[in-house]
């Protein structure tokens, strides 16, 4: 049967745009959201019925037996069979629909469908990372328009909660547990993804984005994903580097400003001239060289990533997780290099000079590649 929930959302399908919710909620971008919205449009306009309903009694009730002080109280009934089994017996079919309807949509939101595409997703303080059946890492939330999507889930540390608003899907991310979460988006854009559960200081950047793409765009994509470290020349690792970056932005700035871990703007230079304290006060300069702690600043910031915890430098708490098998050699790199070229990007990343683009250097990269076939 076909609720007007259903009715709106086939109509704003046909147009090519998602529908927004009711109440100022976002646009309505998945196979659920619709059917979600109708269930809260239903007990929000029950609550204001009977809301109404009440008050406007209890005005009527004060106007038509106020009396003036000192007049005689008349005897009343006590009892009313009839109006006791119409306020018990309304308010129970209401609420037994309401949760008939909310559990129905609880189970199927619960269970994915068989042969739904499956993304595991990491949580950890404060990013999020997509891994794919292929074999690509990202830090956005990459889908196909149109197709069953089943994201299981873990966290490194704390609990976290995924949460899409635009698909009405929210689910807690418990350390120790796989959960999951499934939704099928049915319009191409970009939506936001939040983590909804505080998970410490910087739980207000713990965001990324969700893209939906058509089937064929979602496969070039992904499988650029997975070999764009190695389609880059040797001396333009760096442009990799605002794409990596996406994993640390919520805690190290390019702007000198001070978060969670130390800023990058500067790093390297303080790196290689050793200028670095650390919490027990060993400074880099101590601990760089043949037979020491590091071999180089290269290998200071690769075991940094690596094993953060080793060196904890002063005035910063150690809340970086390790990210020893979540970042390539190569990607790590990548990050090196950025660190290294950070002259050449703005304070958001973002290169200054349009050769520095990575797509277009990907791009580029296939050209010669061709040309030389």
């Amino acid at each position: 049967m076909m609720t007007p929930a259903s009715f709106i959302s086939m109509l704003a399908l046909a147009a090519g745009s998602p529908p927004m919710g009711p109440f100022g909620m976002p646009e309505q971008a998945s196979t659920i959201a619709a059917e979600i919205d109708f269930v809260y449009q239903v007990i929000t306009w029950v609550c204001i019925f009977f809301f109404v309903l009440i008050v406007f009694l209890i005005v009527v009730f004060v106007i038509k037996y106020s009396k003036p002080p000192g007049t005689k109280a008349e005897g009343t009934a006590t009892h009313n069979t009839p109006l006791e089994v119409a306020w018990t017996v309304i308010p129970l079919i209401l609420v037994i629909g309401i949760f008939y309807v909310g559990m129905k949509g609880y189970i199927n939101m619960r269970n994915a469908p068989l042969g739904a595409y499956e993304i595991n997703v990491i949580a950890r303080q404060w990013s999020w990372q997509f891994n794919y059946p292929n074999g690509a890492t990202i830090s956005e939330l990459k889908v196909p328009r149109g197709r069953d999507i089943k994201l299981i889930m873990s966290s490194q540390d704390v609990l976290h909660s995924l949460f899409i608003p635009s698909f009405r899907v929210k689910q807690d991310v418990v350390p120790g547990r796989l959960v999951t979460l499934w939704f099928n988006a049915t319009h191409e854009g970009e939506y936001d993804l939040y983590c909804a559960e505080y998970c410490g200081q910087q739980h207000s950047t713990m965001l990324t984005k969700v893209l939906v793409l058509e089937e064929d765009e979602f496969a070039r994509q992904i499988e650029e994903d997975r070999v764009f470290m190695d389609m880059l020349p040797p001396d333009r690792l760096y442009v990799a580097g605002p794409r990596l970056y996406a994993r640390c932005k919520s805690c190290h700035s390019l702007d000198g400003s001070t978060m969670t871990g130390p800023t990058w703007k500067g790093l390297w230079e303080k790196t290689v001239s050793g200028e670095t304290v650390f919490t027990d006060g060993t400074t880099l300069k101590d601990l760089i060289g043949e037979g020491k702690m590091f071999m180089n600043p290269e290998d200071y910031i690769m075991q940094s990533i690596a094993n953060p915890q080793q060196k904890i430098v002063m005035n910063f708490t150690g809340a970086m997780p390790t990210f020893q098998g979540m970042l390539s050699p190569l990607e790590v790199m990548a990050l090196t290099d950025f660190m290294k070229n950070l002259d050449k990007f703005d304070e958001k990343g973002v290169p200054k000079d349009p050769e520095d683009e990575l797509q277009r250097v990907i791009d580029k990269a296939k050209e010669a590649e061709e040309s030389s076939n």
